[in-house]
């Protein structure tokens, strides 16, 4: 099997589990075990991962002094929260962490966005490069992309 095989395989078991489907999925299993919590170790790495499943995203840095046409003199930081409050370290695998994006919504028609991706790595989704079209007032929609293997 192929590196890129293996790697694809590899995060939709680490996406699945920290999306919180895989559990309830072994627990419709015949012997209805459901493990308390998966530890990985992805191709081509020597350490081993605790996953965490997210319970709840915040924004703790929100975007400030933006511009238009220019990056946001503060870019927006995104952490997840395992049930338990922690903040997660990784969500997705190395080779394909999740995803956040934003859009603007509630506005005044024709505002873009740029700099809009920014993959949640080191325990944070940290936008580098955020910024909008147009002045005005409305509001930053940020969303995970679906992550692989995951349909919700």
């Amino acid at each position: 099997m192929a590196y890129s095989q293996i790697s694809t395989i590899n995060s939709i078991i680490i996406n699945q589990w920290q999306s919180g489907l895989l559990g309830p999925a072994f627990a419709n299993l015949p012997n209805g075990v459901t493990p308390l919590s998966l530890n990985v170790q992805e191709p081509g790495n020597q350490t081993t991962v605790t996953l965490a499943v997210i319970s709840r995203v915040a924004l703790v840095v929100p975007p400030s002094d933006c511009r238009i046409q220019s990056p946001c003199t503060n870019q927006p930081v995104l952490v997840a929260y395992d049930a338990s409050g922690n903040a997660i370290f990784k969500l997705g695998s190395n080779d394909y962490p999740w995803q956040v994006t934003f859009a603007v919504v509630g506005g005044p028609s024709g505002v873009g966005c740029i700099g809009n991706i920014a993959n949640y790595t080191d325990g944070a989704a940290t936008f580098s490069s955020l910024g909008v079209t147009a002045t005005g007032t409305y509001q930053l929609q940020f969303t995970f992309v679906t992550p692989n293997g995951v349909s919700r």
